[in-house]
Order: C-alpha cells, then structure tokens, then sequence
C-alpha cells in the first residue's frame, strides 16, 4: 500500500468515528433526558446525570471547534498557496494538532459521560429492581 492509501484508510475511519461520536453524545442527552425529574423538584436533573449531561455537551463543543479550527485553517492554507500559484504543498503535521487534540477530547468525554450514565442507570434500574 502507498502512503496515500493509509492516509484514505486514516481520513475515513477518523470520519466515520467522529460521526458515530456525534450521535451517540446525542442519544446520551436522550438518555438524560428520559430521566428528569418532574416539575415541583428544586433540579431538573438527578445530580448523578448532571455531570455526564455537561460531559456531553463538552464532546458537541469540542465537535465543532474541530470543525471550525480545520474549516479556518484548510481555508488560509489553501488560499495562501493559491496565491503563489503552488502546485502541491504539504501542511505542517504541527498545524494539526489543535484538530487531533479536539478530536480525542470529544471522544474522551463521550466515553467518560457514558460510564456515568451507565453507573446511573445500574443504581436506578438494576439494583432498585433486585
């Protein structure tokens, strides 16, 4: 295989993993949201789920800094070659990484706010029903 073609494989399944990492951040806030407590409590939300509620809304944030960072730089790279009439040029590994360090973040905080949503819903509805 070429270099080129691992960097496909790379670029698709880093794709692919920030897609899933968005849908599951949203099924998570479902989750939480499935388990608010009703009208008349001092919280909308049991203590346990707040922190993976804000967990989760870190990992969308952290999703769309990616997005904005790469959408910021890919155009002012690609804008200052093309003034200089290049043909071919190489980024710099360095300029990526503010990508690669939002990326792993929003999918950090996706795992971590899933282990509280799973201890929550085990301490709700496995051991309540035992």
């Amino acid at each position: 295989m070429k270099i080129s073609d691992y960097r496909t494989k790379y670029e698709s399944y880093t794709s692919k993993l920030s897609e899933l990492n968005r849908q599951i951040a949203f099924a998570g806030i479902a989750i939480i949201w499935i388990f608010k407590k009703t009208e008349g409590q001092p919280s909308l939300l049991n203590s346990e789920l707040i922190l993976p509620a804000f967990l989760l809304a870190g990992s969308l944030a952290f999703d769309l800094l990616q997005y904005i960072y790469q959408s910021i730089f890919w155009c002012l790279f690609y804008r200052y070659h093309e003034k200089r009439n290049h043909k071919e040029a190489l980024g710099k590994t360095a300029y990526n990484y503010p990508s690669w360090t939002f990326f792993w973040l929003k999918v950090i905080l996706v795992i971590i706010s899933y282990y509280f949503i799973f201890h929550f819903l085990y301490i709700t509805l496995v051991k309540n029903c035992i």
